[in-house]
């Protein structure tokens, strides 16, 4: 089978979550749900962040524990377990579109005003396409080239807009609402599961499941406080009423600081950077989407898969652009309810089963 997994080590599989975990916690909420009340947004992905790692800490478990190496020895020959598969794929092609989505967005209101959508997504196809066709070992080896770069820049962003940062912004915070921080952080899960269920099926590149295991433990739990970091810094420079208007949060935060200092051009610099990074978490959301498919239904070339999927992002990504009725609600449900997709198949397929399958070679 041609899967074009190769051999990689624990960092370039940790620096591939981190990047992927700073990419959808950060650029994959929805802001009219996520401030309609208050701002809590750092505490509910602490939650979801912890809940994540429980989950693949138990999937990893799993995967030990039927000797194998990646998330497709849990499915193995039988049925029910197959038709899993394809609930793991669709939230993986979820977490690889949302990103793509606000940048799309942010660079047509902000930086290319005149440009249309069709051909921003004329320019992301090729690049999504590209990175997915090249496998798992040449996009966690970018990953980790690319994550000492995001880190700098979210330090950079931060410490440039900490004048005018204010304390009293960071209220009211809903404690007495434990409701609404559970529903959040709910939501919040898929964004924080889907690095380490990507790391799942593409676990086979990692030296062993201790090694995936704990790849998956330092990748989320850095990623995790970049986000947090992120996210309480945003808290402290808008308040949640404008937030929740907001259409892109992180990039107004740079815009800001560049009013005060016009000759900083910080804000196109950390856009490229965040930019490629959640390309490149897209691109590895994608292939472990195609891997998890051609292991499943025994597909012998995981490129044809890979392309086909990309190609499904974008043009989705297109259609859910226009800010239809219909479409509205189809985000509202995704985001509230779509961490039900990854997370709920898993308790089944954790479950052992008969002994595992092989496809042709």
């Amino acid at each position: 089978m041609n899967l074009r997994i190769g051999a990689f080590g624990r960092q370039e599989a940790a620096s591939a979550v981190w990047v992927c975990a700073f990419a959808s916690g950060c650029f994959s909420f929805d802001n009219r749900a996520l401030f309609a009340d208050g701002n809590a947004s750092y505490l509910a992905y602490a939650i979801a962040a912890i809940g994540s790692l429980l989950l693949f800490g138990c999937a990893a478990r799993a995967i030990r524990r039927q000797g194998g190496r990646d998330l497709s020895a849990l499915i193995g020959p039988s049925r029910t377990k197959k038709a899993l598969a394809p609930l793991l794929i669709l939230s993986l092609l979820l977490a690889a579109m949302q990103p793509q989505q606000q940048f799309l967005l942010t660079v047509t209101q902000y930086v290319f005003v005149d440009a249309k959508q069709t051909a921003v997504c004329l320019y992301l196809l090729p690049c999504l396409l590209l990175l997915t066709l090249l496998g798992a070992e040449p996009l966690v080896r970018t990953a980790r080239l690319l994550a000492p770069l995001l880190l700098c820049s979210i330090f950079a962003a931060l410490a440039l807009n900490l004048p005018e940062m204010r304390a009293y912004r960071l209220y009211p915070i809903p404690i007495g609402n434990p409701f609404k921080i559970m529903t959040d952080a709910a939501a919040a899960l898929h964004r924080a599961f889907a690095p380490l269920l990507a790391l799942l099926c593409i676990g086979e590149g990692t030296q062993n499941v201790r090694s995936l295991k704990s790849a998956g433990r330092i990748g989320m739990a850095g990623g995790a406080a970049a986000v947090l970091l992120m996210l309480f810094g945003l808290s402290f420079g808008f308040s949640y009423r404008m937030l929740a208007e907001m259409p892109s949060p992180f990039y107004r935060m740079l815009v800001e600081a560049r009013t005060e200092n016009p000759t900083l051009r910080l804000d196109r610099v950390a856009l490229f950077l965040w930019m490629t990074g959640a390309l490149l978490a897209s691109a590895v959301y994608v292939y472990a989407a195609a891997v998890l498919f051609c292991k499943t239904f025994c597909v012998r070339d995981v490129r044809p898969v890979a392309a086909l999927f990309a190609a499904f992002c974008v043009a989705s990504i297109l259609v859910l652009y226009y800010d239809t009725e219909t479409t509205v609600q189809i985000l509202k449900l995704l985001y509230r309810f779509g961490w039900l997709i990854a997370v709920a198949p898993l308790p089944l397929l954790c479950m052992k089963g008969r002994e595992r399958r092989t496809c042709a070679a």
